[in-house]
């Protein structure tokens, strides 16, 4: 099998409509204006342009980072000593495991058909540094049998926390990025840093953002950058560093030609960034800027016939009305920007844009369209560490929206990200995917930093009440039935 694996309309999106189609039915009563409302967009309004890496990156792949990886290195070799030869545990493939306790207050509220908490041997459960946000996988990615490069795999994309009164060096600034690579089969798990080319590609560093969004189509990865776009990263040019460990807080490449990733073995480089035109005067969620995006989350919409779309939409806690738009996007067999959006006259297409006229907070969507023609949003709202919110709405719907006031109806950690993966082989599994990002915090923790992580007390929240001394994981990735009423049916 090749590099890149073709990519097909998603078959299975036909009858999964058509089943929604009955689950929806009609709207019920009205007891407000729309959740969801179209909208009439200028010219030129939240487009985008591309600041291409391509060149920068084909220089630093082909005469820097020479050691070139697959997606299956990655998610198979095993790192018993750093590059000087030590013994390392750090650089182990490391394992999802079953949740249990607490944490499984993190899953759905339904029948699910994968469950997984991150290792507690390297504390990516419970850290307070880094943060668990998009989420996408090889089942989008593909369409045909979920597998890209012969591996059947999960994306993570995780942002770095400077906590009060710590140090910072290259390694551990705010929002720094990297990706968890997880394999389905086996549940491991590698972290892998993702770069910018710096220069004409004699080096590079560090990508920083929120990472709030990601989607996996064909061999590029498309990561949200809140104020400014969206980036571009090719798995296609996966490349091992020079020097890695536990003890290595470097990235980029030295003077003596050597190259490090945050002693992460493996590096994944930019090759496109998208970019609106403007940046908003705030993305903090308390003001929506008429002109200009926060780009918050992402999903893939291959369903009503081409084009493809790429979602993405905002998340905005304290006003409604945040944005969802739909850019068009080329297949990856396409004559013209194969696998990337669409462009016009150096511009991105915009399919369309909506309001999210009754909802606030939201973390993570998708949209798809059914057998007759109605697009429908399914969307996650975080409610702290309490329960959660997951929505099923549609243009027109004018149903009451559920919200954190009443309880919440689904995962505490708070929910992220939405995904959808059709097959695995020649199967149609049609499951919906999402995480949760959340701790509860330990005495440890809230003695230390007590503004950042104050002591909860508030009711309904499943933190309340804990006085352990290490933190406590709300962290999981599941999936559950795309299709199945009881997730179709919430609102």
């Amino acid at each position: 099998m090749g590099r890149i694996r073709g990519s097909r309309l998603l078959a299975g999106f036909a009858a999964t409509a058509a089943l929604l189609t009955g689950l929806t039915a009609a709207p019920a009563t009205a007891v407000d204006a729309p959740t969801m409302t179209k909208l009439s967009l200028g010219a030129d309004q939240f487009k985008l342009t591309d600041t291409s890496y391509v060149s920068a990156a084909n220089n630093l792949y082909t005469n820097y980072l020479t050691s070139h990886a697959s997606l299956t290195d990655v998610v198979t070799t095993d790192f018993t000593t750093n590059s000087a030869g030590a013994n390392d545990p750090w650089l182990n493939l490391r394992s999802m495991r079953a949740c249990t306790g607490t944490e499984t207050k993190a899953l759905p509220p339904v029948q699910t058909k994968t469950a997984w908490c991150w290792s507690h041997a390297h504390t990516d459960d419970t850290t307070p540094h880094w943060w668990p946000q998009g989420l996408s996988t090889t089942g989008t990615a593909d369409g045909a049998d979920g597998a890209i490069q012969d591996r059947r795999v999960t994306a993570v994309v995780w942002h770095y926390r400077v906590l009060d009164g710590e140090s910072t060096n290259t390694c551990t600034t705010n929002n720094t990025l990297k990706l968890s690579f997880i394999d389905r089969d086996t549940g491991l798990y590698r972290h892998v840093l993702l770069a910018e080319p710096t220069g004409s590609g004699t080096g590079f560093k560090p990508v920083t953002g929120h990472g709030g969004g990601i989607v996996w189509y064909a061999n590029y990865l498309y990561v949200t950058d809140t104020s400014t776009g969206i980036r571009v990263f090719d798995i296609n040019k996966l490349a091992k560093v020079d020097s890695y460990g536990s003890n290595v807080h470097s990235a980029g490449i030295d003077g003596s030609g050597r190259s490090s990733a945050c002693g992460y073995p493996y590096v994944l480089p930019e090759v496109h960034h998208y970019k609106q035109a403007g940046t908003p005067s705030s993305c903090a969620g308390s003001v929506i800027d008429p002109e200009q995006l926060c780009f918050s989350w992402l999903s893939l919409d291959k369903t009503g016939g081409a084009p493809y779309k790429l979602v993405t939409g905002e998340w905005e806690k304290d006003v409604d009305g945040a944005r969802v738009v739909r850019y068009q996007l080329n297949p990856s067999g396409s004559a013209s920007y194969p696998g990337l959006l669409n462009m016009s006259g150096g511009k991105t297409v915009i399919q369309d844009a909506y309001a999210a006229s009754r909802y606030r907070g939201l973390q993570g969507g998708m949209t798809w369209t059914d057998s007759q023609g109605l697009l429908h949003f399914a969307f996650h709202k975080g409610c702290g560490t309490k329960p959660g919110v997951f929505s099923h709405t549609w243009v027109g719907d004018t149903r009451a929206s559920t919200t954190c006031a009443d309880g919440g109806n689904w995962a505490a950690g708070p929910p992220q990200a939405l995904s959808y993966w059709p097959k695995l082989g020649a199967d149609q599994v049609d499951e919906l995917w999402g995480l949760t990002e959340g701790i509860c915090a330990g005495s440890t923790l809230h003695d230390q930093h007590p503004d950042e992580f104050p002591v909860i007390t508030e009711p309904g929240n499943v933190c309340t009440g804990y006085q352990g001394a290490d933190n406590l994981s709300l962290r999981a990735v599941f999936s559950v039935g795309f299709t199945d009423p009881a997730v179709v049916d919430r609102h």
